[in-house]
């Protein structure tokens, strides 16, 4: 049988994601991307969901599955690309409070080696994984999903409260074990071998892009001069302005929602036209800047102790150089 490489892209979000997703995968020639023309693993969704033996006695079907799409790529690298398979465990639930504990993040790490490993249906399993610091990548979540979590709740309106609650009340919250990147990083190679396991930073791609590119076409053996023609300077999603962070943008349904609920309860408006409902989903209401969305020096030093140690490891593993980019870093 044929064996195949498959690459595995988990992000973090907020390092590049969407302009790869958009202008590299679904277009390079040597790329066959699982997510193109809404192609994906019916599987994925178990990664987030099933406990790991659960997932475990899905594996004829995960196989098969694999098979099937293997079958059709032909010779093209296969790559699977999807951010929260690190960022899933930073997304709070909902009702009735923000929740801030969940499975730890590396469970999601031990479910894709079961799925892409244990099948043995591909020679290899390649992970790719960019990184950011952690300080900036906090914000830019914090305002990402803004209006969808944490503008509906007390404890996580406005980003002191949200710090207070997420980092100081609840230090063994699932925040800091998502983004402590050598802990998650060691489990990928742990489980994947470390030769499969490719590190890349953000603050790279964004100041010295064709470096950023070459690693990445280098650990993909992909055709450089054609990745660097598509993503060229294609780097989008900007949220950070020098007077705040934009927050998600929404759709007119659900800004109607959000104050109906906020000021009728559980009132009907009396709306039940589907093609209205189709309408304002379509019809959406750009984000606006958050202000004051910064860490105070006593939060900053709380930040650097948890992860200065592990982003010093990482770097020196993984030839990095995260001083240059002010990482929180143990000298």
């Amino acid at each position: 049988m044929e064996h195949k490489d498959v690459f595995i892209h988990i992000g973090y979000p907020k390092t590049g994601t969407t302009t790869l997703q958009l202008h590299l995968f679904p277009n390079h020639s040597q790329i066959d991307y699982v997510r193109m023309d809404g192609k994906n693993f019916s599987f994925i969704s178990e990664l987030f969901y099933s406990r790991e033996n659960a997932f475990k006695r899905k594996l004829p079907e995960i196989k098969e599955e694999l098979e099937s799409f293997k079958a059709k790529g032909g010779a093209k690298r296969i790559v699977y690309s999807e951010e929260s398979l690190t960022s899933f465990s930073m997304f709070f639930r909902f009702n009735p409070v923000p929740y801030i504990y969940t499975l730890e993040p590396n469970s999601i790490a031990r479910k894709l080696g079961t799925a892409f490993i244990d099948t043995q249906v591909f020679n290899n399993a390649k992970i790719l994984i960019t990184i950011r610091r952690q300080d900036e990548l906090i914000k830019s979540m914090y305002a990402q999903v803004y209006n969808l979590v944490f503008k509906k709740f007390s404890r996580t309106k406005g980003f002191q409260n949200f710090i207070k609650y997420a980092f100081i009340e609840n230090k063994n919250g699932f925040i800091l074990d998502a983004i402590n990147y050598n802990d998650v990083v060691l489990e990928y190679e742990k489980i994947f071998g470390r030769e499969n396991v490719c590190v890349l930073v953000f603050e790279e791609f964004k100041s010295e892009p064709d470096n950023y590119i070459k690693k990445l076409s280098g650990f993909m053996g992909i055709d450089c001069k054609e990745a660097v023609s598509l993503i060229g300077d294609q780097h989008i999603n900007k949220r950070s302005f020098s007077s705040g962070y934009q927050s998600d943008e929404r759709s007119l349904k659900e800004w109607i929602n959000y104050y109906k609920n906020k000021l009728l309860g559980s009132r009907s408006l009396g709306i039940d036209a589907q093609w209205l409902h189709r309408l304002l989903e379509s019809i959406y209401i750009p984000g606006k800047k958050l202000k004051d969305i910064d860490f105070d020096d006593e939060q900053l030093t709380f930040l650097s102790g948890v992860f200065s140690e592990g982003n010093r490891q990482l770097s020196e593993r993984h030839k990095l150089k995260l001083q240059k980019y002010n990482y929180f870093y143990k000298d």
